[in-house]
C-alpha cells in the first residue's frame, strides 16, 4: 500500500482522535469551572475554616525561625495582683527597681493590679512603677467574663497613676482559641489604644487593620527569666539570668497561674503574653505578608486551566496534576519559611472536588466498559484502547455466538456469566493471556498477525474447538461460533465497525468466517449514521427520482414509467441504490423512504396526466413491507394526498424471495388491489422470484428479469425462457415486460416471442422529469424506428 493509501486510512483515525480529544478536553474544562464555582461558594461560608487552621498550625510548626532575642519575657509562677498576698507586690517592685539599675530599654506590665489591703504594698508597687517612667507600659486586657460578656481588666490609677497603657485582646481569638489575627489598635471607650503586641514591635500601624501573627519563632528560645530570681538577686551581683540593658522586657504570669494559660501553635498552655510577644516579634521581623484564599484559589484554577489546555496525553496530564498537588506542601513549606502566610485549604478543597469530577467520570467509564454479568470489558474498551495506543496493523477478531439470546432464556440468572466465561476460556486455548472483550453475542479481541490467512488458519482450529458442547448449570449446550475478521490498517475505530459487520453477515453452514472488505471504512463511518442521513437528504432534495419509459410494442408509443430512486450527496457525490436501500432496510427506514418515492412518483404520475400523456406509474415496494398491513394505508394516504388515479399506479415487488408468510403477503397485496392498484412481480426467473410465488400471490405484471433479455439474441435457451414467460403471462392473461433491453435489434426476438412492453437502454435511461416531459412531447406518433 502506498503512501498516498495510508494517509487516506490514517486521516479518519486522526479526525476520530481529534474528535475524542476536543470531547475530553471539554470535559475537564467544564469539571475545572464547577470545581472553581463550589469552591467559592464554600469561601463564601467560611466553611474550611477549621483546616485553615491546621494549615496554619503546619506552617507554624516547619517555619523554624528564632526570635529577635530583644524581647525578654519575666514570668511569676505565684499571682502578683492576688490582694490576699501583698508581699508579692512588694517583690514584683524590687523587680522593677533592678531592672531599672540594670538599664532596662522598655518594660511591659501585663499583670492588672487593682488596691490590695496593705496599702504600703500598693505604696512601693506605685513607685516603683513611677521610678522607671515612660520605660514603663501598664497592659490593660480585654476578657471573656463568665457569662459571655468582655470584661475590662485595667490597673488602677492609685497603682499606675499616669503611666502609658496599651491593651491586650484576649476576646480576638478563633473558636479554637488560636489569635490567628490581631489589630494594630483597639478603641476603648472612645479612646485608641495601641495593641499589645503592636508596643512591643514599636509601631503604631492603621486603626482598625489587622496583622497575621507568626508563630513560626521557636518559644523555647524567648529569653525568660523568673521575677522571684531578678527580686531577689544579691545587691551587687553580676550574676543575671539574661542580659536586659537596652532589651524589652514583658512581665506577666507563667502558665502555672490559674485560668492565665493560652494556647498557641506547638504548645498547650504558654503564658498569655506569648501571644503578644510573637505579635511583636512578627512586626519586628515584617513578616505580616499573607496570601488570601481567593488569590490562592485563582492562582491555582489558572494553572490548572492552562496544564489542562497544554497537555496532549494522558501522560503528560498526569505529570501536570502531580506537580500541581506536588506545589501544596512546597507552597506551604516555602511560604513559612519566609514569613508569608498562605491559606491554602480552599486550594485544596478546589483539587479534591476537580479529583472527584474526574474520578467519578473514570469510574463511570470503567463501569460503561465492563460487562456487568461476565466482568469482561465490553468492545468499546477494545476500541479505546486501540486508540489509545495508536494500533495501526493486526487484526480484529470479532466473535458472534449463534443462538446466543435463545441460549440465555433457557439458563438460570447464575449461569449466563458462566457459559459466556465458558466461552473465552476456549477462545484463550492457544494464549492464556488472550484480552477477550465481551458486548451482547459478540466476543473481540486484537491480534497482532498482518497474515490473514494465519489468522484465519487458527480462527478454524478455534471452531474445532467448539465441536464439543459445553457444560452449564448441569446442562450440555451445544456451541455455534461464526467469525468476522478486519485488518486494522490505519483506523481501529472503523475497523472494529467492520468486523462487527462481517461477523452479522456470517453463518454457520454457507459463511462461517467472513472477511471484511479492504478500504470500506468511510461506507461504515456513513452506514452507521444513515438514519439521521437519509431523512436529511429527503428534506435536502438530495434524494430524489427518475424515470424510465416502458415501452409498448404494439403500439410503439410509452405505456409508462419505473420511479427510480437516486441518491446524490454533495460530499460522496452519487450512492449506490443497491447499497443504500439495503442499509435503510437495515435501519428501519424503508417504511419512509417508500412513502417519500411514493409520493414523488404519483405527483409526477398526476403532472404527466395533466399534461395529456395518460401512462402509467411503477414504484418499487420492498418485499419486507408485506408483512403489516401499514404498507396499505401508507399507499391509501399518498394516492389521496396527490390524487393520482391508482389505476395508473403500478407496485413492483422487489426481492419476493424475503417475503416471510405467503398467506399475509396475499392478503395484502388483495387489499391493495381493491384500492384499484396493480401488483408486478419484479425479475422473475431469477433467485427465488418462482413459479411457487407467481401462483401464491395475486400479480397482474410479471418482469422478465435482464439475465435472460440481455442473452436473447446468443443463447437459444435464453430466448426459449421469455418465449415460455411470455406464453405463460398471456394464457395467465397478464402484462409481461421485458426489462434490460440495451440492443435496439433484439427488438424483433423479443415481439416474435410474444412480449408486450419492453424497458431498457435501447429506448432510454432513467430521466428526470423535465427531460421526461421531453421525451414524452417525441414519442408519440412516432414510429419505433424512429425513436430507436
Amino acid at each position: 500500500m502506498g503512501a498516498q493509501s495510508l494517509s487516506k486510512l490514517a486521516r479518519p483515525m486522526l479526525l476520530r482522535g481529534r474528535s475524542l480529544f476536543r470531547g475530553r478536553l471539554l470535559e475537564r474544562l467544564r469539571h475545572v469551572v464547577w470545581a472553581g464555582l463550589l469552591t467559592l461558594g464554600l469561601y463564601s461560608v467560611m466553611l474550611l475554616q477549621p483546616l485553615e487552621d491546621f494549615l496554619w498550625l503546619i506552617q507554624s510548626r516547619v517555619a523554624d525561625r528564632s526570635p529577635s532575642g530583644e524581647v525578654v519575657f519575666i514570668a511569676s509562677d505565684e499571682a502578683l495582683n492576688d490582694p490576699r498576698t501583698p508581699e508579692n507586690r512588694i517583690e514584683l517592685a524590687k523587680a522593677l527597681d533592678e531592672l531599672d539599675r540594670q538599664g532596662v530599654g522598655k518594660v511591659f506590665l501585663d499583670i492588672p493590679f487593682n488596691a490590695s489591703g496593705d496599702a504600703a504594698a500598693d505604696e512601693r508597687l506605685a513607685r516603683a512603677i513611677a521610678d522607671l517612667g515612660p520605660r514603663l507600659t501598664l497592659v490593660d486586657r480585654l476578657v471573656d467574663g463568665t457569662g459571655g460578656e468582655e470584661v475590662w481588666r485595667s490597673t488602677s490609677a492609685a497603682i499606675g497613676g499616669s503611666t502609658s497603657r496599651v491593651v491586650s485582646n484576649e476576646v480576638d481569638r478563633n473558636w479554637l482559641g488560636f489569635a490567628w489575627e490581631l489589630a494594630y489598635g483597639y478603641e476603648v471607650d472612645n479612646r485608641w489604644y495601641r495593641s499589645f503586641g503592636a508596643a512591643i514591635a514599636g509601631v503604631d500601624g492603621i486603626p482598625g487593620k489587622r496583622f497575621p501573627v507568626d508563630y513560626g519563632f521557636r518559644h523555647e528560645q524567648i529569653p525568660t527569666a523568673m521575677v522571684a530570681n531578678i527580686a531577689n538577686l544579691p545587691e551587687g551581683s553580676a550574676s543575671l539570668p539574661v542580659e536586659f540593658t537596652g532589651k524589652t522586657v514583658v512581665i506577666g504570669h507563667s502558665n502555672q497561674v490559674r485560668a492565665t494559660g493560652h494556647v498557641i501553635p506547638g504548645k498547650v498552655s504558654a503564658p498569655a503574653s506569648y501571644v503578644d510577644i510573637y505579635a511583636g516579634e512578627t512586626l519586628k521581623a515584617g513578616n505580616t505578608r499573607q496570601m488570601g484564599g481567593l488569590t490562592t484559589l485563582s492562582i491555582f484554577a489558572i494553572l490548572l486551566l492552562f496544564l489542562v489546555l497544554l497537555s496532549a496525553s494522558r501522560r503528560q496530564r498526569w505529570t501536570a496534576y502531580a506537580i500541581l498537588v506536588a506545589a501544596t506542601p512546597i507552597l506551604i513549606i516555602g511560604a513559612a519559611r519566609i514569613g508569608v502566610r498562605v491559606e491554602l485549604s480552599y486550594v485544596l478543597a478546589f483539587l479534591g472536588i476537580y479529583a472527584a469530577f474526574r474520578s467519578r467520570m473514570r469510574w463511570k467509564r470503567r463501569v460503561e466498559m465492563v460487562n456487568l454479568e461476565t466482568g469482561l470489558p465490553k468492545l468499546r474498551a477494545l476500541e479505546a484502547r486501540l486508540l489509545r495506543d495508536a494500533v495501526g496493523n493486526g487484526h480484529i477478531v470479532i466473535t458472534k455466538i449463534q443462538n446466543y439470546e435463545r441460549v440465555l432464556k433457557t439458563l438460570r440468572a447464575d449461569d449466563k456469566g458462566s457459559y459466556v466465561l465458558k466461552l473465552v476460556d476456549r477462545l484463550r486455548a492457544a494464549d492464556p493471556n488472550l484480552a477477550v472483550y465481551s458486548d451482547g453475542h459478540h466476543l473481540g479481541w486484537h491480534t497482532a498477525s498482518d497474515d490473514t490467512d494465519a489468522v484465519v488458519e487458527h480462527l478454524e482450529g478455534l471452531r474445532a474447538i467448539f465441536a464439543a458442547p459445553v457444560q452449564v448449570g448441569g446442562f450440555s449446550v451445544d456451541v455455534g461460533i461464526t467469525f468476522g475478521v478486519a485488518a486494522i490498517e490505519g483506523d481501529p475505530s472503523a475497523r472494529l465497525a467492520a468486523a462487527v459487520a462481517a461477523a452479522e453477515e456470517t453463518s454457520e453452514a454457507h459463511n462461517p468466517i467472513a472477511i471484511a472488505e479492504t478500504g470500506s471504512e468511510t461506507d461504515l463511518l456513513w452506514d452507521i449514521s444513515l438514519r439521521a442521513r437519509i431523512d436529511e437528504a429527503m428534506e435536502a432534495g438530495e434524494i430524489y427520482c427518475v424515470y424510465q419509459p416502458k415501452i409498448d410494442l404494439l403500439t410503439n408509443s410509452v405505456a409508462g414509467v419505473e420511479a427510480l430512486v437516486r441518491w446524490h450527496d454533495p460530499a460522496r457525490g452519487f450512492i449506490s441504490p443497491m447499497h443504500f436501500i439495503q442499509q435503510c432496510e437495515k435501519a428501519g427506514r424503508m417504511e419512509h423512504l417508500t412513502r417519500y418515492v411514493l409520493q414523488s412518483a404519483c405527483s409526477a404520475g398526476q403532472l404527466l396526466h395533466f399534461r395529456g400523456h395518460q401512462i402509467t406509474m411503477s414504484v418499487n415496494i420492498s418485499a419486507t413491507l408485506l408483512g403489516d398491513m401499514r404498507v396499505v394505508g401508507l399507499v391509501r394516504n399518498v394516492l389521496q394526498a396527490t390524487r393520482f388515479d391508482p389505476e395508473y399506479l403500478t407496485l413492483e415487488i422487489t426481492e419476493t424471495a424475503r417475503i416471510s408468510d405467503h398467506t399475509v403477503a396475499a392478503s395484502i397485496l388483495e387489499e391493495l388491489r381493491s384500492i384499484g392498484v396493480r401488483i408486478a412481480m419484479d425479475d422473475f426467473g431469477v433467485g427465488a422470484a418462482s413459479y411457487e410465488t407467481f401462483y401464491e400471490l395475486p400479480f397482474d405484471e410479471i418482469k422478465i428479469d435482464r439475465l435472460f433479455v440481455a442473452n436473447i439474441a446468443r443463447d437459444p435457451k435464453a430466448r426459449a425462457i421469455v418465449a415460455s414467460i411470455a406464453a405463460m403471462g398471456r394464457e395467465a392473461r397478464i402484462t409481461v415486460v421485458a426489462e434490460g433491453l440495451e440492443n435496439p435489434h433484439d427488438i424483433p426476438l423479443l415481439e416474435e416471442a410474444g412480449c408486450q412492453q419492453v424497458q431498457g437502454f435501447a429506448f432510454s435511461r432513467p430521466l428526470s422529469l423535465s427531460n421526461l416531459l421531453e421525451y414524452q412531447e417525441v414519442v408519440p406518433g412516432q414510429s419505433l424506428s424512429n425513436m430507436v
